[in-house]
This record gives structure tokens, sequence and C-alpha cells, in this order.
């Protein structure tokens, strides 16, 4: 039998999550700009990730939000697909702001590039953002569903 999970709970293990992902960003950025060893880097990393890892799975993998985000629209029911509309019209949105943000970051601090630790956390909130907006906006969300 399935269990539900709480839409607070849903709620805190994904800002969890992306809190751990803006952290991990932000001690390697500012680790490597400032010369820490990397073995100070890697003390503040190793934890971080460890709660980002367990915030995933907890909140993306066991609730079944993963698959539903990377299911096939043929695949899932009518309602279901509705959600996932909305939550990829939605988070897709964010997505593009937030990129035109960190481009425009870039120019005005004249790097000319993004960095690929930057690109590598967008990739990740690509894939992760449909299903958060699922786990953050939806009534009901059984475990394993």
């Amino acid at each position: 039998m399935a269990r539900e999970i709480s839409k607070t709970l849903r709620r805190l293990l994904v800002a969890v999550n992306y809190l751990s992902l803006a952290v991990i960003v932000f001690l390697i950025h500012v680790g490597r700009s400032r010369g820490w060893d990397t073995r100070l880097i890697l003390a503040g990393i190793v934890p971080t990730a460890a709660v980002l890892i367990a915030t995933f799975v907890g909140v993306f993998w066991r609730t079944g939000l993963w698959h539903l985000a990377h299911a096939s629209f043929e695949k899932i029911d009518e309602r279901q697909a509705q959600v996932m509309y909305e939550s990829i019209r939605r988070s897709y949105s964010v997505f593009a702001v937030l990129c035109v943000v960190i481009l425009f970051v870039n120019a005005v601090a004249e790097r000319g590039h993004i960095p690929i630790l930057i690109a590598g956390a967008l990739l990740y909130l690509a894939h992760t953002l449909p299903a958060a907006a699922v786990a953050w906006s939806e009534k009901e969300v059984l475990l394993g569903s």
C-alpha cells in the first residue's frame, strides 16, 4: 500500500535539495577563487552532496516524481499529463529567466563564459524542476506512485 508524503515535507525536501546545490556551487566557486585548499573545499562539499542526494532520493525518486517527469506522455493518464504539462510550463519559465539572469551577470562581470560548474547546476535544474513543480504544488503525492 502506498503511503502519502505531505505537501509540507515535499516542499521542505525540494527547498533543502536546491539549497544544497547552491551551497555546493558557492563552495567550489569561492574556494577556487580564494585559493582554498582542496581538502577544505571537499570538507564542505561531501556532507552537502550527501544532503543533496538524500533529498533527491526522498522527494524525486521515492515519490516516483522523477519517473513521472521523464515519462512519455503516451504512457501516463490524462490527469497526469495535464499536471506534467502545467509543471513543465512553469518550471521552464523559471529556468529561462534564471538562464537569462546568469548570462546577464556574466556579461556585466565581463567573464564572457559560463563556468562548467554553473552549466552542470543548470543541467540538474533542467531535469528536476518539472518534478519539483509537481512536488511543490500538488495536494497529494503517494510514495512509489
